[in-house]
């Protein structure tokens, strides 16, 4: 049995942790990132279309963002897409990428339309930059955000101390930045080779190689192409 350092946010982490249960590994938990909702309100519109990237934006937006459940729906990720049917939406346009979803809507939409995206506070510009290329307007509500842990939990020092983690699985860049300032720290830098990594991109690598260290990246930017990455850095 491998012990495997989960980073992601808790709820997050536990949906993990029964999967690498299933999977005869030990996890450990260690949030770097808790979700909060803003509190921030949607403008009335008229919107033509509702985006979502993460199915935080539609747990963190609310009974508001109900009001917007007639208009077609488009969802980054099958994970965000199956939050949207277990809440009533209906999702149209479904892909696991802000850059595999851009030409769908751009193809779709071939006049100007108003977009109402439901986001977190860190994301990538792609979706936005790329809809207003494409002459569109996207109305961004920022309905959630991330925000940084101020320690390793106590199980996740000890076990990196032990130099018993065999492998750390890390979901975005700034987790990731996050992680590494906690395990400095912490006084832990020195473990960090003692483990394996496995991350979920190139983007979410690249601090990790910026350190020295060698990580397993995912061929799929999702949770099963992570778990594959991790299986590959553990043989």
């Amino acid at each position: 049995m491998s012990r495997v350092l989960v980073l992601r946010a808790r709820e997050d982490a536990a949906r993990t942790a029964e999967t690498l249960r299933a999977m005869g590994h030990e996890p450990v938990l260690s949030p770097v990132l808790e979700i909060a909702p803003t509190g921030a309100a949607i403008p009335p519109g008229p919107y033509d279309a509702v985006l979502a990237s993460s199915a935080k934006g539609l747990d963190c937006a609310g009974a508001d963002a109900r009001a917007f459940q007639s208009l077609p729906f488009h969802a980054v990720g099958a994970k965000t897409a199956a939050a949207a049917r277990a809440l009533g939406w209906r999702p149209d346009i479904v892909a696991g990428a802000a850059e595999s979803i851009l030409p769908l809507l751009l193809g779709r939409y071939t006049y100007s339309v108003n977009f109402l995206y439901l986001a977190g506070r860190d994301r990538q510009p792609t979706l936005e930059a790329g809809l207003r290329a494409g002459g569109h307007r996207i109305t961004t509500v920022t309905v959630y955000e991330a925000r940084a842990a101020e320690a390793l939990t106590e199980a996740a020092r000890a076990a990196i101390e032990a130099g018993s983690i065999a492998v750390a699985l890390h979901y975005s860049r700034r987790s990731v930045d996050i992680f590494l300032r906690l395990v400095d720290a912490a006084g832990l830098a020195q473990h960090l080779r003692t483990m394996r990594h496995a991350a979920l991109s190139n983007e979410v690598a690249a601090p990790l190689r910026a350190v020295g260290l060698s990580p397993v990246v995912a061929e799929k930017p999702d949770e099963a192409g992570l778990l594959e990455a991790a299986k590959c850095a553990l043989a």
